[in-house]
């Protein structure tokens, strides 16, 4: 069985959503191949401010802004923790099974159409795809590969060079009582506790999301390469250290981050969106607002007609992530300096919050740092609420 849409869109998370829904909200129609049911991606949940915009355009609903992160705990091992209030919201934490279960209603309440299935083939033909799945084969105009890391590979598009990836480790339990005021619109992040990483710690309601990454590849700190079972070590120890009970039933994932040149996404009529195009920030290791920022550009730039848009327009992300990968080095690879550093001078944790809220770019902070050492307040910009919708958009 055939059947002929003018754009198909492979996976329904963050890229594939916001892509769907933009597209068919103009008018096109859509195809989400949307992969095997239950399958949810393990996750901080952590969504920060900067990608506000993305959020209330998918018209998502009330909770997904329940839980706030107003404060940070900045850790190190042997080192007492700094607890910065922040002004303003910086983050929200969301439940990502959840969260993604409200992407799919969004792209379906656009228009799209939504299959659970997953794509295991595109095949190149006149002006178009053809793409096959268990359910049947399907026709179309363009394609939208956003069903995460190795997404490129398994429809036979060129996948991205990737210079590192984000390996990562989380579990979620029940909030003991006693963290409870300590974590109440909290964060905890803790230094060092692995080479060219952090652990965390996210209070939602009453659950604990906790977790910890590193950099592997080439350019990492120091040039860290760690074994998932070395990770799962550090872990443990990050956990003991904060008096909880040891690990049970963790997951890992990983989250692919461009290094070096900008990677190519766009291949004649066919794009890569969120993880398949190596959208994480380097830095922080959050994924999902570059994924919705991705699937919206990749939309935009098929309603015009022309991907090379798409490709275009990412290179604001791309220069984004070369200053988050300077900031990574840093901060990753001399932990014990930074603390000392937020220890001595606390509110230069707001610079954090700053990003965090899209007032200042990644590019931007290194002044806004000097300025802060110099007991001066750094230039924002506090009316737009949104660098990234301002000058990346």
């Amino acid at each position: 069985m055939s059947h002929t849409h003018d754009i198909i869109v492979t996976g329904l998370g963050p890229a594939g959503a916001m892509a769907g829904a933009t597209l068919a909200r103009a008018g096109a129609k859509v195809l989400i191949l949307a992969g095997q049911p239950g399958h949810v991606k393990p996750c901080g949940g952590c969504l920060s401010r900067r990608w506000d915009w993305l959020l209330r355009e998918l018209g998502l609903p009330a909770w997904v802004w329940r839980h706030p992160v107003r404060r940070l705990w900045l850790a190190a091992p042997l080192q007492p923790p700094v607890h910065w209030q922040s002004r303003e919201v910086g983050a929200y934490l969301v439940d990502r099974a959840r969260f993604n279960q409200a992407l799919a209603q969004a792209a379906l309440e656009a228009g799209a159409e939504v299959i659970q299935a997953r794509a295991r083939e595109a095949l190149p033909r006149p002006g178009g795809f053809a793409v096959k799945s268990r359910v049947g084969d399907f026709s179309c105009g363009w394609l939208v590969a956003a069903s995460g890391a190795g997404g490129a590979q398994a429809l036979g598009l060129v996948p991205p060079q990737i210079g590192l990836l984000y390996r990562a480790i989380v579990e979620e339990r029940p909030l003991p009582a006693r963290l409870e005021p300590i974590m109440r619109d909290a964060a905890l992040i803790e230094l060092g506790g692995v080479p060219g990483g952090y652990g965390w710690a996210f209070a939602r309601g009453d659950t604990l999301n906790l977790g910890m990454g590193f950099w592997q590849g080439n350019g990492g700190p120091g040039g860290y390469s760690e074994s998932t079972a070395g990770l799962a070590r550090a872990y443990q120890k990050f956990i003991k250290r904060h008096g909880l009970e040891p690990a049970h039933g963790w997951r890992g994932w990983v989250i692919p981050c461009p290094d070096g040149k900008p990677p190519q996404v766009v291949s004649g009529r066919a794009c890569l969106a969120g993880d398949a195009a190596a959208t994480g920030d380097p830095f922080l290791g959050e994924g999902m607002g570059q994924a919705l920022y991705s699937g919206r550009l990749a939309a935009q730039a098929i309603l015009a007609g022309d991907l090379g848009q798409y490709q275009a327009r990412m290179g604001g992300l791309w220069r984004e992530h070369r200053h988050g990968r300077l900031l990574a080095r840093l901060i990753y690879g001399w932990p014990g300096l930074f603390q000392r550093l937020a220890q001595a001078r606390p509110g230069a944790v707001e610079l954090g919050f700053n990003v965090l809220r899209g007032e200042l770019a990644q590019a931007g902070i290194w002044r806004a740092l000097g300025a802060k050492l110099k007991g001066r307040e750094p230039a924002l910009d506090l009316q737009a609420r949104g660098y990234y919708s301002k000058h990346l958009n």
